[in-house]
């Protein structure tokens, strides 16, 4: 069906009828997501569950066997995620103090896996905590002196968690085989 007969649809001066109406300055867009801000948080539990899982069935010390010249191991990057989380959300947004996890990729031999899962699930509570509590996509977030907003922040971690989920999904491979998400 071509757009010219589309009946309803919106049409030029010229009678030429189109499917897409834009907008001027006269006519601004109504926002169909006002909290578009806690779609995009909530689309980051699915990467922190896939992280998670990675983790799960693996021995202590395969969660910290690395498979790569640079030593990242899956332990290390749930450490790490739970470091990330506590910077972006405690830190940055709040102008608080990471509170949690460690930027290594070294897990001291101490720290449980138990206790790294735990970490990072609290850690990605507080996260949500904080978005939720600031309830506003467009508050300014300062990083490094320059200023953006919620949204920026929540797509900074959604970001880092993808990546850092795609390194576990395949060092995981490399221990033992495990594929899927």
């Amino acid at each position: 069906m071509s757009s010219s007969s589309r009946a309803g649809a919106p049409t030029t001066a010229a009678g030429t009828r189109f499917l897409c109406r834009i907008t001027t300055a006269s006519s601004p867009p109504s926002d169909p997501a006002p909290h578009d801000y806690r779609a995009r948080a909530a689309a980051c539990d699915p990467r922190r569950a896939g992280v998670l899982k990675k983790l799960a069935g693996l021995s202590e010390a395969d969660a910290r066997r690395s498979t790569v010249p640079s030593g990242t191991n899956v332990a290390g990057l749930v450490q790490h995620l739970t470091f990330a989380e506590s910077n972006w959300f405690e830190e940055v947004v709040t102008g608080g103090k990471a509170k949690r996890g460690k930027r290594s990729m070294q897990v001291d031999p101490e720290v449980s896996l138990k206790t790294l899962r735990a970490d990072y699930r609290a850690a990605c509570e507080a996260s949500n905590e904080i978005i939720d509590a600031i309830g506003d996509p467009d508050a300014p977030v300062t990083r490094n002196g320059t200023t953006h907003d919620l949204r920026w922040a929540i797509l900074s971690v959604i970001g880092e968690t993808a990546r850092h989920a795609g390194h576990a999904d395949i060092i995981r491979e490399q221990l033992d085989g495990t594929t899927g998400r």
